[in-house]
């Protein structure tokens, strides 16, 4: 498995263990959902061993590794075409809840980089992160706008971005109690 320095199991559906859902919004169950990539091969998933599922296909999946979703649902105007860890052009979401952070992995050049994208509320649109944006999210929240703004976090900015997601998200749950 890669090592994206972060938990990334944090941002998986706790109802299923692995499934995709398609464009067309129905959703398929599986007990295993493996990414399979290689030279010459196009990157798919093979669900139990046998099914090939194809990218162009899949709007969001999860296996036992991430829940990852299409950047078909992901505003901005750059596309990817590939990736690392996951389909080409998927984002990896590595929290979840109120505030949902999503972590896409690429190559850029020699080296890897992460482009990151939030979304307020599960029905909110994803979009690119940028620290205005996530300020004004966080307005109402100063525990977490105060982790966002906290010069003693040394992780790097997906890491961060997951800590800041984690105090919001918590603070949502305890004020509907």
């Amino acid at each position: 498995m890669f090592d994206r320095g972060v938990d990334s199991k944090k941002g998986k559906e706790s109802k299923a263990d692995c499934f995709i859902q398609k464009k067309d919004g129905s959703v398929q169950n599986f007990i295993s959902l493996k990414l399979v990539t290689g030279v010459f091969k196009t990157p798919h998933l093979l669900a139990d061993g046998k099914i090939k599922i194809e990218s162009k296909d899949v709007a969001a999946y999860q296996n036992s590794d991430h829940f990852a979703i299409s950047d078909e649902y992901i505003e901005g105007e750059r596309k990817a075409k590939v990736a690392i860890g996951s389909l080409p052009g998927f984002a990896v979401r590595v929290a979840k809840g109120k505030l949902n952070v999503y972590s896409r992995k690429y190559y850029n050049g020699k080296n890897a980089a992460d482009e990151l994208f939030i979304q307020d509320g599960n029905n909110g649109k994803i979009v690119p992160y940028t620290p205005e944006l996530m300020a004004s999210i966080l307005k109402d929240h100063p525990s977490a706008l105060n982790a966002l703004n906290s010069k003693n976090n040394q992780g790097n900015l997906t890491q961060k971005l997951q800590a800041v997601a984690d105090i919001y998200n918590r603070d949502q749950l305890m004020s509907k109690n």
